[in-house]
């Protein structure tokens, strides 16, 4: 009911929202996905109410990463949180989250954990900005960011599915690889074109949907009961919005070619050097053809 409110949430659904936070409710495991569902209405619907409560909602992030079986729902928390929270509320927090996020890939990475962490990346980079995500990511460690593109994003772009999430990282990856200067300096320009490669692979081929043989089990620890499954199964109907509706455009090979087409008018005679040196042959015949559908000749 909560999703379908129009105007503002009444004060008596606030006044619950602090109660909703509390740990113990997140221990069973049947009790995380409805949790989950109504703690992202009560961001989408009031983000100014909810703010307040940033550290607290954290926290249940925190707890949510660390299972492997539920870390999916601490993405759809602080995917929430930074499509709708005020910027200057949550830079004081998001650090933090990408420490976390990496102790968490150190001590137990797996393909649903590196998928969720691209989406939520390409989103950060596509409602916060591309040179944001490089200092944050960087002042964890200098030069982090380059380890991110090399072992993330450039090797496993092919793995995300879901319209939703296709969208999403089609946006945040062009974003990165056209905003600003930050991927064009000397420090990172070598993964430029390798990034390329990847985001031009990902249009173009289908998805890769293998798994390691030690993921195709969860472990009996992490396995939800009865109560969950039940839980996950009506709660899972929501559909997935576009946080980039009406900001770029929505064919992902259209905005590439004329973000490619603004970066090459900001550094001319920078781009095609790198295409040509780093780019494999399909995909510069790939990039050709959306050039030409977006109406360029040619990259300066």
């Amino acid at each position: 009911m909560l999703e379908l409110q129009k105007n503002q949430i009444p004060s008596q659904y606030m006044a619950l929202f602090p109660f909703l936070l509390t740990p113990l409710l997140w221990e069973r495991p049947g009790s995380i996905p409805p949790l989950t569902r109504l703690i992202q209405a009560f961001i989408e619907k009031n983000p100014a109410g909810v703010s307040q409560n940033v550290n607290s909602l954290l926290g249940i992030f925190q707890k949510l990463i660390a299972s492997r079986s539920n870390d999916h729902y601490g993405f759809y928390l602080l995917n929430s949180m930074i499509e709708n929270i005020e910027r200057s509320v949550m830079e004081g927090f998001i650090k933090s989250v990408f420490i976390l996020l990496f102790q968490r890939m150190t001590s137990s990475k797996t393909t649903k954990f590196i998928k969720n962490f691209i989406v939520f990346m390409s989103l950060y980079a596509g409602k916060v900005g591309t040179q944001s995500l490089i200092d944050t990511i960087d002042s964890v460690q200098d030069g982090l960011f380059g380890n991110v593109l090399e072992k993330i994003f450039i090797p496993e772009l092919q793995r995300i599915s879901g319209k939703s999430e296709q969208r999403i990282v089609s946006v945040g990856v062009v974003k990165i690889l056209t905003e600003g200067s930050g991927v064009l300096n000397d420090k990172y320009i070598s993964y430029w074109p390798k990034l390329l490669n990847s985001l031009v692979g990902f249009f173009e081929q289908p998805v890769n949907d293998t798994l390691p043989d030690d993921e195709h089990f969860i472990e009996i620890d992490d396995t939800p009961g009865y109560q969950s499954a039940f839980c996950q199964l009506v709660f899972a109907s929501k559909s997935p919005g576009d946080p980039f509706k009406g900001s770029y455009n929505e064919d992902p090979k259209l905005f590439l070619a004329q973000s490619l087409h603004k970066l090459s008018a900001r550094h001319p005679g920078k781009l095609m050097p790198l295409i040509q040196g780093g780019v494999e042959g399909p995909a510069i015949e790939h990039l050709k053809k959306y050039l030409v559908a977006a109406n360029i000749p040619v990259l300066k």
